[in-house]
């Protein structure tokens, strides 16, 4: 749904940033500041831009994108650090500025002063299943176990 909002709106925007599975790449990249110089590179269309550390990166998300009218999508973010790293405060971006977090915790919105959360609603079971099928079994011969199965990820997934 975020990126659909994003793709939907990024024209309205003097500059936007779509950065996907943050829980994944902080986990995986020891050099926090790459997410950093990311949100710059898509923003402000830069080449190559270099951050030392997450201090200095903010002060320069800061700096240089307090006049702007971005776009920030934030999906999977699960620590409080990667919001204080990513999108500190809203005076770090210009008026009319929009931050899209998506977060499997609650509590970390709250902690963050988020101005609205719109709670995801869970798909119905025949819906979910349709879903799941489509990309879990594309050419499936044994189809009865498979339904069964289906089922049961689809139950414990919600």
């Amino acid at each position: 749904i975020a990126k659909a909002i994003y793709n939907e709106n990024c024209g309205k925007f003097e500059g936007r940033s779509f950065l996907a599975n943050i829980r994944e790449v902080w986990e995986q990249n020891t050099s926090h500041v790459y997410l950093q110089e990311r949100i710059l590179l898509d923003i402000l269309n830069l080449p190559k831009i270099r951050i030392d550390n997450i201090e200095i990166g903010k002060k320069m998300l800061k700096k240089r994108l307090s006049n702007k009218k971005v776009l920030l999508v934030l999906d999977d973010v699960n620590k409080k650090e990667q919001l204080n790293a990513l999108c500190g405060s809203s005076e770090w971006f210009g008026p009319g500025s929009i931050i899209i977090i998506t977060t499997r915790d609650r509590s970390l919105l709250q902690d963050h002063r988020v101005d609205h959360v719109y709670r995801m609603k869970e798909m119905n079971e025949n819906k979910s299943l349709e879903l799941f099928n489509r990309y879990a079994f594309k050419k499936a011969s044994n189809t009865q176990y498979l339904d069964e199965l289906s089922k049961n990820v689809v139950a414990y997934a919600g």
